[in-house]
């Protein structure tokens, strides 16, 4: 729709067109792309429409055929190729200003050079374009070949619960993030730099990331109550939720948007809330809410982040609703009390939920956060089965540093594959909080590293044991082509002798020999003097004979600097 854009009439066509759902090409658009869509374009099929690179429009889905364009909706006075096709808008956008995709120069992104193209790499436009700009995430049609890589999925990741494990250096993090990447999108990453941009995107979404130490506990991986100043600058405490409990909740809400044989897909809470609350946030009007009994209707008047404020109308008394009991209230994961406000409870849960089927009945282009995954035409090609939910990741960096029975506590169980929601055995429990029916959603994985060569704690956790795969990271001495690092002869004498002296798990990793990309190799007392050596002295416990026989016995001379009585390798300072 570039060319509409160039004149006043264009821009006053383009308009209609917008107001009509009509998406227009010229038939004789070079590359064959105006071929693609007369004829190539079948009805079902979805397509994204922008004015050049300068406005985002939506995200329609085709339900007509190629018709010439009328005189009135004509860009240029010969109009020779005009055409158009009815389309169905099926999500709006929540940014329309393209312009920081200025520089991406894929065909079927906007800036692109392209009218109409087909979008081959989903993933990479799911990162820069849908996800960003529509909050959604577009997947393929199933097909036997998507059916296939469900299955290898299935088969390389038969334990949501992965802990990576090996000596320092070995590349954990580096694994990790790849591994993320792929728990995330299905793929391997073509580029650690991919894995690490996706990270950097996704984190506080769909991936966490925590460390946990020795006093790491319950309540800051699950629920506790924590101090706070308030505005008064006053210390009060309040309850506050864990990053294990924010992000399987997070999990669970797309989880359950998913249809089951035994129950609907359920809105999640944040969209339904925000639609009842609209016009409050918005334009500061007072939310009404209906009650049986004429008269004794009550208002919404006020919102904070933890509390609804209400005004009864029969006689102007005011009252509040956490914001926590109505989310699990109609989540279900807990019940109504008896007596005080929870009538008020009930009626706004009422209307939350005729909120929810308003949004089924209207499609996803109603409200941009709600997942594309919900809706029927999502469902896989041949099948009655919806789109699987997104997968999402927490990150346990040094999980064996803390007490693995004060942080997960009751949760420990539900780790489980069939434990979890989704699973064969699905279990549920009750949090110190009283919230009741917690539950770990099968589509949240969780991917722990472990230093063997730390002993804070001497033995892991048996139940936690039980529960992870164990994937070992140990030292490799050549690139991945194949290619020997420098100095692997001298790095792999040194991992057999310590291995000998000490065990295995205290070798030294590769990640200090590696060669940099675009980098000279770093000099053999670099790495053993800033690097191998001082690692040997908290091996050794500072034993000064014994690191320097065990690298004299792997061929490595080394004597005491001078100005610190520490043990060198290379010329004396």
């Amino acid at each position: 729709m570039g060319t509409f854009c160039r004149t006043k009439r264009g821009r006053e066509i383009l308009g209609k067109l917008v107001e009509r759902h009509w998406l227009s090409v010229n038939q004789y658009c070079v590359r064959g792309q105006g071929e693609l869509f007369q004829n190539g374009l079948q009805p079902g099929d979805f397509i994204y429409a922008c004015a050049a690179s300068q406005q985002l429009f939506g995200i329609y889905r085709i339900v007509g055929p190629w018709q010439e364009s009328p005189a009135e909706l004509l860009p240029d006075p010969d109009g020779n190729g005009w055409g158009y096709r009815q389309a169905e808008l099926v999500a709006q956008p929540i940014r329309t200003d393209v312009w920081e995709l200025k520089n991406e120069k894929s065909l079927w992104a906007p800036s692109g050079y392209s009218t109409v193209t087909k979008i081959n790499d989903l993933r990479t436009a799911n990162r820069l374009l849908f996800e960003p700009y529509f909050n959604l995430t577009l997947m393929a049609n199933a097909s036997q070949d998507g059916a296939a890589a469900t299955a290898a999925f299935a088969a390389k990741f038969p334990n949501p619960n992965i802990i990576l494990y090996g000596p320092p250096g070995t590349g954990k993090t580096h694994h990790t993030l790849e591994l993320t990447y792929e728990l995330l999108t299905g793929e391997p990453p073509a580029t650690y730099a991919a894995a690490q941009q996706l990270f950097q995107q996704e984190l506080g979404k769909r991936i966490e990331f925590v460390t946990f130490h020795q006093s790491f506990g319950y309540e800051d991986f699950v629920q506790g109550i924590k101090p706070e100043v308030n505005d008064q600058d006053q210390l009060v405490f309040k309850p506050k939720n864990g990053i294990f409990y924010e992000i399987a909740r997070r999990a669970r809400d797309e989880f359950n948007q998913q249809e089951q044989p035994d129950r609907p897909g359920r809105i999640p809470f944040d969209v339904v809330f925000d639609r009842l609350v609209q016009p409050l946030v918005e334009g500061g009007q007072e939310v009404s809410m209906k009650m049986k009994m004429e008269g004794y209707n009550f208002q919404l008047i006020a919102l904070t982040d933890t509390r609804l404020r209400f005004r009864r109308h029969e006689n102007g008394t005011e009252g509040d609703l956490t914001l926590t009991s109505l989310r699990s209230l109609y989540e279900g994961t807990s019940d109504y009390k008896q007596g005080g406000v929870q009538l008020y409870y009930q009626y706004v849960v009422k209307r939350l939920e005729e909120l929810a089927a308003d949004i089924k009945r209207e499609g996803p282009g109603a409200h941009p956060q709600a997942s594309l995954l919900l809706w029927d035409d999502r469902r896989q090609a041949g099948t009655d089965e919806a789109a699987p939910p997104r997968n999402y990741v927490l990150i346990i960096d040094e999980i064996n540093r803390a007490n693995i029975s004060k942080v997960f506590g009751e949760l420990i169980t539900l780790l489980e594959k069939d434990k979890r929601l989704g699973g064969s055995n699905p279990l549920s429990v009750t949090l110190p909080s009283g919230e009741a029916r917690f539950t770990v959603p099968a589509n949240l994985y969780l991917i722990g590293t472990m230093n063997t060569a730390d002993r804070s704690i001497a033995l892991l956790d048996i139940a936690l044991r039980r529960r992870f795969e164990f994937r070992a990271l140990y030292p490799v001495y050549a690139q991945a082509d194949g290619t020997p690092f420098h100095h692997a002869e001298v790095f792999r004498a040194l991992n057999q002798h310590i291995s000998k002296q000490k065990s295995r798990d205290f070798q030294i990793g590769h990640a200090y020999f590696m060669d940099r990309p675009g980098q000279p190799a770093a000099p053999l007392a670099d790495i053993l003097n800033k690097n191998v050596i001082p690692l040997l002295y908290e091996y050794f416990l500072n034993d000064a004979e014994k690191v320097a026989s065990l690298l004299k016995s792997a061929g490595i001379e080394v004597h005491p600097d001078a100005a610190t009585g520490l043990l060198r390798h290379g010329a004396a300072a």
